[in-house]
């Protein structure tokens, strides 16, 4: 964009590709193998927030804020939410408490502490949420997280009943530099994301399929998977169109017959180098079930 613009309103080709969309779900310990949980289905929408504090250095002869006199003292690191389920779990993860679930048949007991354990801190929590443009969530994890706020339980008649819950992040005693958070943001290359336009269709037994931007030459098919009437149907070959760069052909083990149900979905490959990329290098995002027009 030209300097002093002229240009009065903000919204542009990219604007849609670029919306956060909905609340997002909360998990504790995110991507911890045999860890993850999901806490809970929220009510009232999540909140992330960072709070910088700073400390500006005085000069004399300076009457103002000064460039380069400002440091930051602290920064606290929260994440917000309600949760709408009610457990044994979720209780005493608020509470920091323990949990006597032997001592009585019917009820599972909770009792607060006065200490806080290391078990308390969960690895984490996390906000995974949607972006527009992308079949990639984004991701915002809070490290090291503890519940610092207590229990504030207000129960009403004809009303939505939820825990409110404030996480705080902890800096790590083994890397006292870091803060205790984690953005990941779905990666865009010149502002755009590499993704599939339209419905795909058969074209000559094979499934074509139309993306934003020129294919890279070589198209790997591992990630790709297609049913025709139900049943799995094995990707043998996967190419970019000779006539029309956009595009991907996916030829099947069986040929679809004309009038079949044929879907196709695609999940990112764990190795980057068996990525479907565009020319630009820029991955294709998993995207879930699609139906092939097959007339």
């Amino acid at each position: 964009m030209p300097e002093n613009s002229t240009n009065t309103v903000g919204y542009n080709a990219l604007t849609p590709l670029n919306l956060l969309i909905d609340a997002g779900a909360v998990y504790k310990n995110y991507g911890i193998v045999s860890k993850e949980k999901l806490i809970s289905a929220t009510s009232g929408g999540n909140k992330f927030t960072v709070k910088i504090d700073f400390r500006d250095i005085k000069c004399d002869g300076v009457k103002g804020d000064a460039k380069g006199l400002k440091k930051i003292t602290k920064v606290t690191v929260t994440l917000a939410t309600n949760l709408l389920e009610v457990t044994t779990e979720t209780l005493a993860m608020i509470l920091l408490g323990e949990v006597d679930t032997t001592s009585n048949s019917d009820y599972d007991i909770i009792t607060g502490k006065t200490y806080i354990a290391d078990e308390d801190y969960l690895e984490n929590v996390a906000i995974v949420g949607t972006i527009s443009g992308s079949g990639k969530p984004v991701i915002v994890i809070v490290k090291n997280a503890l519940s610092t706020d207590g229990l504030k339980f207000e129960a009403k008649d004809d009303d939505d009943n939820v825990l409110p819950v404030e996480f705080t992040g902890h800096i790590d005693p083994d890397s006292p530099t870091e803060l205790p958070y984690e953005v990941r943001y779905p990666k865009v290359v010149n502002g755009a994301l590499f993704t599939i336009k339209g419905t795909p269709v058969i074209n000559n037994s094979k499934i074509e399929l139309v993306l934003n931007d020129t294919v890279a030459a070589t198209i790997s098919k591992d990630g790709f998977a297609v049913t025709v009437a139900g049943v799995s149907n094995v990707v043998t070959t996967s190419t970019r169109g000779v006539n029309n760069l956009n595009t991907i052909l996916l030829e099947l083990t069986t040929p679809p017959t004309s009038g079949q149900i044929v879907t196709v979905s695609y999940t990112k490959p764990a190795l980057d180098a068996s990525d479907v990329k565009s020319l630009k290098g820029v991955a294709l995002n998993t995207f879930g079930v699609i139906k092939v027009t097959n007339n």
